[in-house]
């Protein structure tokens, strides 16, 4: 994913409340951020410590009783005002289609029938089984409009590429025996 989106992630949770890398991970797994968006926990630690050096949050020592000392990070009026150019310049910028399997159809007639057959069943299965866990992950989520909205649309592209899959394998063994 590319750091602008990623600090649009991250001041995102800040603007929500302050927190410590580590609770900002816990926050995206929770959510299941990770699985609509490619944000690693490096990625996470590697841009908060840029955002600091550029003003956009700032950090506070804290020690909790027995806890070991953390720092926690607040976004900045700076950090608000980025934000929103992120966001402004992400909405008005087209979405980046990136499949990994566009090498496998690429390349599908450099494969027997039965492997090309097995290839495009593994794509078309794959993005279905992603669609139903990302179905099921939306179903469960009750207070978050904008998460469960980001859940169903991820689905939903998963399962039109699973659609797409059989029927690209279809027309392409169809049209090869012609």
């Amino acid at each position: 994913m590319a750091t602008p989106t990623i600090d649009a992630m991250i001041l995102g949770a800040l603007h929500e409340h302050p927190m410590s890398a580590y609770e900002m991970n816990k926050m995206m797994d929770q959510r299941g951020v990770r699985g609509w968006a490619r944000i690693s926990s490096p990625s996470v630690y590697r841009n908060l410590v840029q955002l600091y050096k550029q003003g956009y949050v700032e950090s506070t020592t804290v020690k909790d009783s027995a806890m070991p000392e953390r720092t926690v990070y607040s976004i900045t009026l700076e950090g608000k005002e980025r934000l929103h150019e992120l966001l402004y310049d992400i909405a008005s910028s087209p979405a980046r289609v990136d499949f990994n399997f566009v090498s496998v159809i690429a390349n599908i007639r450099m494969v027997d029938e039965k492997m090309g057959h097995e290839l495009l069943q593994s794509i078309a299965d794959t993005y279905s089984e992603w669609a139903d866990r990302l179905e099921q992950a939306a179903a469960s989520i009750e207070d978050q409009i904008e998460a469960k909205a980001t859940l169903e649309l991820c689905s939903d592209t998963y399962r039109l590429i699973a659609d797409w899959a059989r029927k690209f394998e279809k027309d392409f063994y169809q049209n090869r025996k012609k």
